[in-house]
């Protein structure tokens, strides 16, 4: 692996996790801190989902 890859890989590592917690934040504030198992299920798929969803975009545009 070239280090530009590994660093590629990485931001966007830290870019996911960084939107996925800023989502679950924006969620226990619209939930007062006290959310419903199906408000945190929803989130976490959601939240999978972006991430599938970002990758395969990135990986898509990375072959181009």
């Amino acid at each position: 692996m070239k280090i530009f890859n590994i660093r590629d890989r990485l931001s966007s590592l830290v870019k996911q996790t960084t939107q996925v917690g800023i989502g679950f934040l924006v969620m226990l504030l619209l939930t007062g801190g006290r959310p419903s198992a199906f408000v945190v299920n929803s989130t976490a798929c959601l939240s999978i989902v972006f991430v599938a969803y970002i990758e395969a975009r990135r990986q898509a545009l990375g072959k181009k």
